[in-house]
């Protein structure tokens, strides 16, 4: 790599051989290869003596650490009660999926008029309808809302 050369300017060398930027117009190798010149563009890398210039980005990142206290040994009472609460979670899954395997053995539409819903309050009311669409739509609605329970009681099941 050639070294560089100082161009003195009206004579305002500073003497120690390493020319001011105000005295510089255009610096040149040893065999006269123009290197730099006032007014050009300046280059992302200027050597000088080995000497490189680099623009350096640091990027910080901010990391969360959760940390999960350790669980508080429960007392003989508390664990079975946890069981008693379990088993009750687990019978109340069990009847909504057999009631859920009950309606869908349901078969609707194949005979017209055949099926047939009856809808009775306390009071003695009640609402009969035989209509194939009312009737898959109804089926279609339990069926959606028996699976919704099924699914938070699954959620409410820990240990």
């Amino acid at each position: 790599m050639e070294t560089l050369e100082k161009k003195k300017v009206n004579g305002n060398g500073n003497g120690n051989g390493k020319a001011l930027l105000a005295d510089v117009k255009e610096l040149r190798g040893k065999n006269g290869e123009k290197l730099i010149k006032l007014g050009d563009p300046i280059p992302t890398e200027v050597v000088q003596n080995e000497v490189k210039t680099e623009v350096k980005t640091e990027v910080k990142t901010q990391e969360t650490v959760i940390v999960n206290p350790p669980k508080k040994e429960l007392t003989l009472d508390q664990k079975i009660e946890k069981v008693e609460n379990l088993k009750i979670l687990i019978e109340k899954r069990e009847k909504l999926e057999e009631s859920r395997k009950k309606l869908s053995s349901f078969v609707f539409g194949s005979h017209q008029f055949s099926e047939k819903i009856v809808l009775t309050d306390d009071r003695g009311n009640s609402f009969n309808t035989s209509n194939s669409e009312v009737f898959a739509k109804v089926v279609g609605t339990i069926n959606e809302t028996l699976i919704t329970k099924i699914s938070e009681i699954e959620k409410q099941i820990e240990f």
